[in-house]
């Protein structure tokens, strides 16, 4: 049984996950999300409620994840050259999770990227 009330379980899967690509790869983008404190309207931006913020992006081409990262920040690149490597310069799926040291990976939100 959890001690934490539910909606402090997980941080919301919606992150606005945006990318721009071009021919030298795909820059993703996502804004921050809390688990707790973010109901108030008087602040730039949601307190962070973890250690430190990380995130875990993942690539997947069909149902293989080809590339997982994680990552300090709310940006990431992939390079068309690592896409190649990869196996997924036709296209992949680009996942990403907040990471939190209580309640691990967070729901992840996903984009679809058809090159």
């Amino acid at each position: 049984m959890s001690t934490h009330p539910p909606e402090v379980t997980t941080a919301a899967e919606d992150l606005h996950l945006r990318v721009a690509s071009n021919s030298a790869g795909h820059v993703a983008s996502w804004i921050r999300r809390t688990r707790v404190g973010g109901d108030s309207w008087e602040a730039f931006d949601v307190p962070l409620g973890e250690e430190s913020e990380r995130y875990l992006v993942r690539v997947s081409h069909g149902a293989q994840v080809v590339r997982e990262s994680v990552v300090t920040g709310p940006t990431w690149s992939y390079t068309a050259a690592e896409a190649a490597a990869d196996g997924a310069g036709g296209g992949f799926q680009l996942s990403v999770a907040q990471l939190s040291a209580v309640y691990g990976v967070g729901a992840f939100a996903h984009v679809d990227i058809s090159l």
